[in-house]
């Protein structure tokens, strides 16, 4: 498929080559100009929330901390609908893609991965701004999350892209959930049902799937291994270590779910 944006110019490929090259990723080139406009309109999607999220007056009455976790939360809602909307459609119509499994490129898959990159590029940097608020774990999923779809810039691994990245759609419904909380309807029947949806879609698409996904993929690199093929030994054995680290950060944010939702659904006693 072709790309989804316009190609940078060709000077500026020329420029950034070297050091493609250097860090083995020498298709990065060609979409590093994605990559730096998605963060930069993330960034700006951030500013925006901030400039028009005091016309709810539940905004105004947060602390600085929440505030900035709310501006937070709408940039990842609208990630997620983007990356989920492309990536179905590289899955779906990208051809290329499944006919090779570990080595094809495609320049629109190359594009999409790109948006992603961008996202956790802006998710990391701001995650080290604001770690003494919100904690290493976060600093951490946004730069494995960079690094594994960084190498599909080797290229590498392309197929795979659009089946790990269907771990947004539950991204939705966590916001959903965080923001009822914040307007005072904790506890109400309709964060009782995003609750639901929440905790079934992020089992089914993060748990079940991510780990299925992770079963299949590492299996086939196992039987490439097998049969002789060296090339992408450390590529592998890095991809390995931080998919794994996110399955597990993802069983570990699945457990805490549960237990803030049995503590926001719980009903609040009148005072007698």
């Amino acid at each position: 498929m072709q790309a989804l944006f316009p190609a940078p110019p060709a000077w500026a490929v020329q420029a950034v080559q070297p050091i493609c090259d250097l860090i083995t990723l020498p298709m990065l080139s060609r979409h590093l100009h994605v990559v730096i406009g998605a963060a930069f309109f993330y960034h700006g999607v951030m500013k925006v929330s901030a400039l028009i999220s005091p016309v709810f007056s539940s905004y105004n009455k947060l602390d600085r901390r929440t505030k900035v976790n709310w501006d937070i939360h709408t940039v990842s809602f609208v990630q997620a609908i983007i990356i989920l909307y492309y990536s179905y459609i590289v899955h779906v119509w990208d051809i290329a893609l499944h006919q090779d499994k570990v080595d094809a490129y495609s320049p629109y898959a190359g594009d999409v991965y790109a948006l992603a990159c961008g996202y956790f590029l802006w998710d990391s940097y701001v995650s080290l701004k604001y770690m003494r608020w919100f904690g290493f774990g976060f600093v951490f999923h946004g730069l494995a999350s960079l690094q594994i779809f960084s190498f599909s810039y080797r290229p590498l691994l392309q197929y795979w892209g659009p089946i790990f990245l269907a771990f947004e759609a539950s991204t939705p419904f966590l916001n959903i959930h965080w923001y009822l909380d914040k307007v005072g309807m904790t506890g109400s029947r309709l964060q009782r049902v995003n609750g639901a949806f929440l905790l079934a879609t992020f089992f089914l698409v993060r748990i079940v799937w991510g780990w299925y996904s992770a079963y299949n993929l590492f299996t086939m690199l196992w039987a490439l291994y097998k049969a002789g093929r060296r090339d992408f030994q450390g590529f592998g054995i890095v991809y390995f270590v931080s998919n794994m680290s996110l399955n597990l950060l993802n069983l570990y944010w699945f457990w805490k779910m549960i237990e803030s939702l049995k503590k926001r659904v719980k009903p609040v006693k009148k005072a007698q």
